[in-house]
């Protein structure tokens, strides 16, 4: 194992901060390695807002379901895809800017792929991060509150700060690789579901030692996926350029 492989390994979600500021040059140093992330055909199709007013910082507190560390937290971050520039570029050029659900997925992966380098650049400093998708639960008021223009797409917070030492965290047990590493085929529906039961074994075990017997991974799904999920997520993002046709 090598430095980067340990930092990537030791990952875990941290929602307990010291209220130190991440330093101005911590985090252009971050944003300057996870610019450097993989993108599709060179477009950089991503933003990140950095959040500094305290009121702005307790609202969206309140808007992502009530998660304290969104306020609390060192810096905190909205990821966002960009089309804006490539908008701008065509205007300019007097050329159309033809939008559909490709043009929106590439600003979605773009956006993923710069956050995950960011989160293992700040990781890689000493700090602790939590990835926020309560932010998409009330779009539109983050939308005003932020003031975000059309065809930039907020699509999850990030927090990142000093981890509290007062509060313990672990790392989480992950799918097993023979359930994610697949040669030539997709597994047939009774070899994925083995590697299923192999894994909530394990994550019945992690929920056990913290005092929460009878929690399994699949339980989570369940409960998870048994209704819609942000049902208006569809309406939000049309209305702020994207297309998804």
């Amino acid at each position: 194992m090598n430095d980067v492989l340990r930092t990537m390994a030791a990952h875990r979600t941290v929602r307990a901060y010291l209220p130190d500021p991440v330093p101005d040059e911590h985090l252009r140093a971050a944003v300057e390695a996870a610019r450097c992330a993989p993108t599709s055909s060179w477009i950089q199709a991503y933003s990140l807002l950095n959040v500094t007013d305290p009121g702005e910082r307790g609202r969206l507190a309140e808007l992502t379901g009530g998660q304290p560390q969104v306020a609390q937290a060192g810096a905190f971050l909205v990821v966002c895809g960009d089309a804006r520039r490539h908008r701008l570029v065509a205007e300019r050029l007097g050329q159309p800017f033809v939008a559909n659900l490709e043009t929106f997925l590439l600003a979605v992966s773009d956006a993923t792929l710069f956050a995950q380098n960011l989160v293992l650049a700040f990781e890689s400093m000493g700090y602790g991060t939590c990835c926020i998708g309560g932010l998409r639960n009330r779009l539109p008021e983050v939308d005003a509150l932020l003031a975000i223009p059309a065809d930039v797409f907020p699509l999850f917070g990030l927090c990142v700060g000093r981890p509290d030492p007062a509060v313990e965290t672990a790392t989480r047990p992950r799918l097993p690789v023979d359930a994610i590493l697949m040669r030539g085929r997709y597994l047939d529906d009774a070899e994925m579901l083995a590697q299923i039961d192999a894994f909530d074994a394990e994550a019945a075990a992690h929920y056990a030692e913290r005092g929460l017997e009878g929690r399994t991974w699949t339980g989570g799904l369940w409960r998870k996926f048994t209704r819609p999920m942000r049902p208006g997520l569809h309406d939000y993002y049309t209305a702020k350029g994207a297309r998804l046709e």
